[in-house]
């Protein structure tokens, strides 16, 4: 009885598509290596480009799926352009001073193809963060910057996972 019960669990879980988060690889077998250049900013946050990609090109090389290499040998490119940066109260005290915030960044990300010439992927993608506001200047900005890394390393794992999964 045990080893119908077993036999049962295991083909339903390998009839169903069940697969871990983050190993699956939908890719085209071509489609090995990716560069991922310095994303474009017109965003209102000057210089956000630079932590922002190094996130992304981290996330991919920490997950090992496509390697990151030099432009002139990749089999797909990375463009994008950061378009949103906002700082957005959320909450208030009693004095209407705000307490919270959110940190929204917004990209447009378009992944080319180049063994084939041709666009694989064209999306835009979101993300925000909050954070606590501090009673001096400092904490807040210190505050401010650790949502930030928070929302590189978040908007990072979306891409790949777009990417790499098509998810």
């Amino acid at each position: 009885m045990k080893l119908k019960l077993i036999l049962m669990a295991v083909s339903l879980l390998s009839g169903c598509g069940y697969h871990l988060a983050g190993t699956e690889n939908n890719l085209p077998s071509h489609l090995k290596t990716i560069v991922i250049p310095m994303f474009a900013n017109v965003s209102p946050e000057p210089g956000i480009q630079a932590n922002l990609t190094t996130s992304i090109r981290e996330s991919f090389i920490n997950d090992g799926r496509l390697k990151v290499v030099s432009e002139n040998t990749a089999d797909m490119l990375m463009k994008g352009l950061i378009f949103q940066y906002e700082l957005r109260a959320v909450a208030f005290d009693r004095r209407d001073v705000a307490v919270e915030y959110w940190v929204i960044l917004g990209v447009d990300i378009e992944v080319v193809d180049q063994v084939k010439k041709k666009t694989y992927l064209k999306q835009k993608v979101n993300t925000k963060w909050d954070y606590k506001a501090s009673l001096d200047a400092a904490g807040s900005e210190a505050s401010r910057q650790i949502a930030l890394t928070q929302a590189y390393r978040d908007l990072a794992n979306r891409l790949l996972s777009i990417v790499v999964e098509k998810f």
